[in-house]
């Protein structure tokens, strides 16, 4: 069983220069390992356990509710 929390993030959020994400507290290593919309605009961090400060108000999913967000025709890549 999965027991990862999701979260969606703006691009920018992860990209600015006064970004307040810390990767060390999430189970992304960085951010050029993160899931991205086909349209870059956004992306998919991961944590284990208590939620970071910095996420704090962020919508949550679940394993089983990201994998239903991801298989919507923002995230499906064409093969």
């Amino acid at each position: 069983m999965n027991n990862n929390t999701y979260v969606i993030l703006n691009t920018s959020e992860i990209t600015d220069e006064n970004s307040t994400i810390d990767f060390s507290k999430l189970l992304n290593t960085n951010a050029n390992y993160l899931r991205k919309s086909n349209d870059g605009t956004k992306a998919v961090v991961k944590y284990s356990g208590t939620q970071p400060s910095f996420l704090n108000g962020k919508t949550t999913y679940t394993h089983a509710e990201i994998l239903v967000e991801m298989s919507t025709e923002d995230w499906l890549k064409e093969v």
